[in-house]
């Protein structure tokens, strides 16, 4: 796992950084043509197939369409991303300049502060893609398994019915996928890579987000922790304009995360309640299968993407609002008049709303999720009773 170990500075998502470069979401020219081969198997291999082919029954319908929605969030999330390259370079400066500023002139509180959590933050970052991989292994191999022992069934029992389990719901240009030995091979030796694809993209998308949402967060837990070391130490004279230095960058970094992040959140909220209402109508329509495991799959992936997004996006929020009540509790009052006025431009400055956003319409928390939990049952009950 060499290529998910730790690096320096502290406080850089330097996971997500080499993801993205895989992409081609870098500010280099020469690496940006990487996306179009991920794209353009998205289009040929997903999209093409899923709407212009069309499927034997509704039950097939209700799970490719799922599959189709879920892997849309996955790869326009990650091109939404790509457009914003530029922005996530001038993010990663700012970081890895924050960073190294708190490095080199913050006090050992604060230093140590930044190296723990940037240790802690690299670990679930590892743990969270490891458990992906896996997740990836069970559902691009499941399905040959399912069909290898419905095989090994027939041999035993003439009269069992050979059944092809495809790893992704599809009639793939016209291939008997599900009555022929040849063409369900053809099909997996596709649709294997494609499977693997679909999951990198949607893990280096979600952990993107995740990541330099975590180190926005961060970053206003050092200034917090700087003031009250000033303040403890008094030292307002000499170090309080290095710590307004330090939240006006903060600020700036936290300005960026949501200018890059804001429409792929906007896509997550909307195409989430399609996602999660078509997967409920599949479950209640289905037996338990490989098909209905596959697919619980992507349910699990996705809540939890959701979740983190709100959850992650309030801390951020509660966070940058701490500052202002850091201050409150600096004894600012009985400071002279020129520290008390660079205390309140602290204090103007952090009342100001922050956090991440989905278009700018509503900020993501969990309030938010239980909207979209809220959202979802209700679509869910109206699709059921269609049927």
């Amino acid at each position: 796992m060499n290529f998910l170990r730790q690096e320096e500075p502290a406080g850089m998502p330097h996971i997500s950084i080499k993801l993205l470069q895989l992409f081609g979401v870098t500010n280099h020219s020469e690496e940006r043509f990487r996306i179009v081969p991920v794209m353009l198997t998205y289009f040929f291999f997903i999209v093409v197939p899923k709407c212009f082919f069309g499927y034997p029954d509704l039950e097939i319908t209700i799970i490719g369409t799922a599959e189709l929605i879920f892997q849309t969030n996955s790869f326009c999330g990650m091109f939404l991303l790509f457009l914003n390259r530029r922005k996530l370079a001038e993010f990663i400066q700012h970081a890895r300049r924050f960073s190294q500023t708190v490095l080199r002139a913050s006090p050992p509180a604060v230093v140590q502060h930044l190296t723990t959590q940037h240790d802690f933050i690299h670990k679930i970052s590892r743990i969270f893609c490891i458990v992906v991989m896996f997740a990836a292994h069970f559902y691009a191999l499941a399905p040959f398994l399912s069909t290898l022992y419905t095989f090994c069934g027939t041999i035993r029992n003439k009269n069992a019915t050979m059944h092809y389990t495809l790893q992704m719901e599809e009639n793939f240009y016209g291939l008997e996928t599900r009555t022929s030995a040849t063409h369900y091979l053809l099909f997996g030796v596709v649709m294997t890579p494609t499977a693997y694809l679909c999951a990198f993209t949607g893990t280096v998308k979600t952990l993107t987000i995740c990541n330099i949402t975590t180190y926005c967060t961060l970053y206003f837990q050092l200034v917090q922790l700087r003031l009250r070391t000033v303040t403890q130490n008094n030292t307002f004279r000499h170090e309080l304009k290095s710590v307004i230095k330090m939240h006006q960058d903060a600020l700036n970094c936290a300005s960026l995360v949501e200018s890059i992040t804001s429409l792929v959140l906007l896509q997550q909220l909307l195409l989430c309640v399609l996602i999660w209402s078509s997967m409920l109508l599949y479950f209640t329509v289905s037996g338990f299968n490989v098909n209905f495991m596959n697919l619980f799959v992507l349910f699990v992936f996705d809540t939890t993407e959701t979740f983190a997004y709100c959850y992650l996006g309030e801390k951020l929020s509660y966070e940058s609002a701490r500052v202002a009540h850091t201050v409150y509790e600096s004894g600012w009052e009985t400071q002279t008049p020129d520290v008390q006025k660079d205390l309140q431009l602290i204090l103007v400055r952090a009342q100001s709303p922050v956090g991440i956003t989905a278009g700018k319409f509503y900020y993501m928390n969990m309030e938010q999720f239980g909207i979209i939990v809220k959202t979802t049952y209700s679509f869910f009950v109206i699709l059921r009773d269609q049927i």
